[in-house]
């Protein structure tokens, strides 16, 4: 096999993986059979230096050309950052899943610490646990959540476990967590430094076979922007607006109820369909 030299998005360069691209198109469903086919089309690029953008798109369009569902599926981690551009669709979103778990979601509110008062993206809870939720959203490829980071989070996390809501709660038999959850990974040293203050992470990949990307593939609580028509722009405003943010949500509601054309909502539908298989009466 020729060497192919990969450009990954921070500018480093690393020898190109056959096995990297075949276990990305299997971890999305592809059998075997079209993951080898994938993996040995890119492989033979007559380019001597790829970047890791380029991969991607030929595996989106050899994906989208075996099935559209498995291309979807692949493209989550753009899905994700297309919520943006700024984080409160991500935070949204985020209350979405824990919806989704049996939970009880507050998005955006206040909460008095023990020594001055901080805004909390999220409060998740159910009869016996409550999380503290704040939400780390990038809309660039390749930034992690690092440990300065997750040190100013983590002395936010502290002043609010100590602060009446916090104590109250705890008092009354519920266990009380905080969690710091993002669209992207995080540093070594930021998940060295919450694991031994006892506070969680929850990110891409972390933890380790319990990342958020599993957890949506898993339980198919799919972003609507991994809908190819969800587009950055008014269709997330409204989607956003209307706490809809799940890509199943459009599965239940109907063109008029948004103010969309049938034209576009019947695109969208369609796509929705095609991810889950299903169909509508």
């Amino acid at each position: 096999m020729k060497k192919i030299t990969v450009i990954k998005s921070s500018g480093q360069e690393e020898p190109f993986s056959w096995q990297n691209v075949y276990d990305s198109a299997r971890q999305v469903g592809a059998t075997r059979e079209i993951s080898v086919e994938i993996a040995d089309r890119v492989a033979s690029s007559r380019r001597e230096r790829i970047t890791t953008a380029e991969i991607r798109r030929q595996v989106d369009r050899l994906l989208r050309q075996a099935d559209p569902k498995l291309a979807m599926r692949f493209s989550l981690p753009e899905a994700m950052r297309r919520l943006g551009p700024t984080g409160f669709p991500f935070e949204s979103y985020v209350g979405r899943i824990f919806e989704a778990q049996g939970f009880k979601v507050k998005i955006g509110t206040h909460l008095q610490g023990r020594c001055v008062q901080h805004e909390v993206d999220f409060l998740a809870w159910n009869d016996e646990l409550l999380y503290i939720g704040e939400c780390k959203y990038h809309n660039k490829r390749g930034i992690k959540v690092d440990l300065p980071t997750a040190l100013m989070y983590a002395a936010r996390f502290d002043d609010l476990e100590k602060g009446e809501f916090a104590q109250k709660k705890i008092q009354a038999g519920r266990r009380v967590k905080s969690m710091m959850v993002t669209n992207t990974e995080f540093t070594q040293e930021a998940i060295k430094y919450f694991d031994c203050i006892g506070k969680s992470l929850w990110g891409w990949k972390h933890p380790l076979h319990r990342g958020i990307e599993r957890m949506i593939d898993e339980e198919g609580i799919y972003p609507i922007t991994i809908l190819p028509s969800c587009r950055p722009g008014r269709l997330i405003e409204i989607f956003s607006k209307k706490r809809l943010m799940l890509a199943r949500d459009v599965l239940e509601v109907e063109a008029k109820d948004l103010g969309l054309s049938f034209r576009v909502m019947d695109q969208i539908k369609k796509e929705a369909q095609e991810l889950f298989g299903s169909k509508i009466n």
